[in-house]
């Protein structure tokens, strides 16, 4: 019989998809480390920025790395495709969250400061003692920082009921007790001066701790709701402010829309002419025995 040889051809893995995908675990586990870390330990939320940056770089490099081994594999005929698309599947869901809040600030106005009155700013007593010396500092918004508001939320505006500024400012306070604030400072309307409520309410994800200062002023038959919410870092809120505003104002409509009576409201001693009116109001029964008695 014939013998025949079989000739055996090493074939090399391309290590760069390899390190890839190394690469793309490590900075997807730092990314929600790091997430992780701020929103329920004590880190700083510079050093939290920061690393979400470094995140990002490092699963851009192992994509770059990915498409590379991919063109080597390809041209060389080397093994090793399967880990190069692992690494790209990978590094692109880490991108995800970067990416969805990424279109935000493209697509949202680059503000870290928006109020209901940008032309007569409302100003913070408590929190500013309050803030980290590293947080960005709380100025009164320029000409052009109002226009950029103005342009990208015109719905942003006071909020007027017909109803005193007492209740109002019961109706404020409930509405931010049910959102989740903390409120560092509450001051009821007195007979010059306006309600202010003073409170710090964190983002969903990465728990960035943002300012948040509403102020109640009007009389005993009309309210006026101003309120400012400020972003204690970076450089843009993607939104994050004007949709806080806004979802006060709904809290407060949801509340107005479903007859909820407030704190004041409920405690209020009930009039006794009104029961008398109730109670006369009420049909009175008559005795089974008497109407038998008409029918015969």
């Amino acid at each position: 019989m014939a013998r025949y040889a079989t000739a055996r051809y090493s074939v090399k893995e391309a290590r760069e998809a390899t390190w890839a995908k190394r690469m793309a675990l490590f900075f997807v586990q730092l990314l929600i480390l790091t997430v992780l870390l701020h929103r329920f330990a004590s880190l700083a939320t510079p050093v939290a920025i920061n690393l979400i940056g470094v995140s990002v770089a490092g699963l851009l490099l192992a994509i770059l790395i990915a498409i590379a081994s991919l063109v080597r594999i390809w041209i060389g005929g080397q093994t090793g495709a399967g880990q190069a698309f692992a690494a790209i599947f990978i590094a692109c869901l880490g991108l995800a969250a970067p990416a969805y809040f990424a279109a935000h600030a493209i697509t949202r106005p680059q503000l870290t400061d928006v109020q209901t009155s940008p032309d007569q700013p409302l100003a913070f007593n408590v929190l500013p003692a309050m803030r980290p010396a590293d947080a960005n500092p709380i100025r009164n918004p320029d000409a052009a920082a109002i226009a950029i508001q103005e342009e990208g939320y015109p719905d942003i505006a006071p909020m007027a009921l017909e109803r005193s500024a007492t209740e109002v400012f019961s109706l404020v306070h409930e509405a931010v007790e049910r959102l989740g604030w903390n409120i560092a400072s509450s001051e009821a309307p007195g007979e010059t001066e306006p309600g202010r409520i003073e409170a710090t309410d964190r983002t969903l994800i990465m728990g960035f701790t943002d300012d948040v200062v509403v102020q109640v002023k009007g009389d005993d038959s009309y309210a006026v709701i101003d309120a400012r919410s400020v972003s204690r870092y970076g450089w843009h809120d993607l939104g994050t402010n004007a949709k806080r505003i806004e979802t006060l104002f709904e809290e407060i409509a949801t509340a107005l829309e479903k007859g909820e009576k407030t704190a004041l409201e409920q405690a209020a001693p009930k009039d006794e002419s009104s029961e008398k009116k109730d109670a006369a109001k009420k049909p009175v029964k008559k005795s089974a025995g008497k109407k038998r008695r008409a029918t015969r």
